[in-house]
């Protein structure tokens, strides 16, 4: 696979979700019901359905081989790496706040005062349904089949290691376009989870370290108020970024732990045969 048909795929992807959200409108002004922002199950529908549907028939049309096998499913599931994917994960969040908050930062140097919004998030039962079904179960799989186990495999018999790497967390990045300052975390994220992916050999553990990356945004999303109130109390002083130096120590250990096991290049081999 070339660069072009990886950045392509991207873009008929993105070209696909908007296409089945318009047809999901679509289907409740058939029954006609009220096209608003309002409508929970329009919104929910359009963040499950949509993904769903564009991931499977890219799945049906460029996927030619299976998209599980029993090796990744076999019970030999390491609890041990799942700890390092976890120490993985919050060590991530830390890292990625500073980039989340590069105008508040801004703000702040320049008037002393930080450039922060109350944000109140409506816990409607009926909207924190479909955003657990989107946020922790479809994107997790579904994107991880697609840009490691999907596009990265197929990269990999063209270009080296790095090249296809940065170019799959590129496409996974572009994905997330919609939010802009969620970009360089979508392709660290991106980068961590190819680096995952090969050096396990398992689609698995990399849809584990998206769920649980996906989980502490929903967790943070839900109790906005009390995070904000306390990650900018500390009104970016030492404390702050000891946090995000904490952070940087514990991807280090965690990714060195997990490609230390001296699997990667025989599971690479593995994966290149496969696609």
């Amino acid at each position: 696979m070339s660069v072009t048909k990886a950045f392509f795929l991207t873009l008929l992807l993105m070209i696909a979700y908007l296409l089945v959200q318009l047809g999901v409108i679509a289907l409740f002004e058939l029954y006609d019901q009220p096209i608003t922002l309002s409508n929970l199950h329009l919104k929910g529908l359009s963040k499950t359905v949509a993904p769903i549907l564009s991931y499977l028939v890219l799945f049906k049309i460029f996927w030619k081989v299976k998209i599980s096998n029993k090796d990744e499913l076999r019970s030999d599931f390491s609890f041990k790496i799942l700890t390092f994917i976890i120490i993985i994960s919050i060590g991530l969040e830390l890292i990625n706040q500073p980039l989340y908050d590069i105008s508040k930062m801004v703000e702040f140097y320049k008037t002393g005062i930080p450039a922060i919004q109350n944000f109140h998030y409506s816990q409607n039962s009926i909207d924190l349904v479909y955003q657990f079904a989107a946020i922790l179960i479809v994107s997790p799989i579904l994107e991880e089949l697609f840009f490691r186990k999907f596009l990265l495999s197929k990269l990999l018999i063209k270009y080296n290691i790095s090249i296809s790497v940065i170019i799959s967390s590129l496409c996974f990045s572009l994905i997330h376009i919609e939010t802009p300052n969620n970009l360089i975390p979508s392709l660290i994220f991106g980068i961590l989870s190819s680096i995952i992916f090969l050096n396990t050999g398992k689609i698995i553990y990399s849809i584990v370290f998206h769920a649980l990356r996906n989980s502490f945004y929903f967790i943070i999303l839900l109790n906005a108020e009390i995070y904000d109130s306390w990650i900018y109390g500390f009104n970016f002083n030492y404390v702050y970024w000891s946090l995000v130096l904490i952070g940087l120590v514990l991807v280090f250990v965690g990714m060195k732990k997990i490609t230390s096991a001296n699997i990667g290049s025989s599971q690479i081999t593995g994966i290149e045969e496969k696609v």
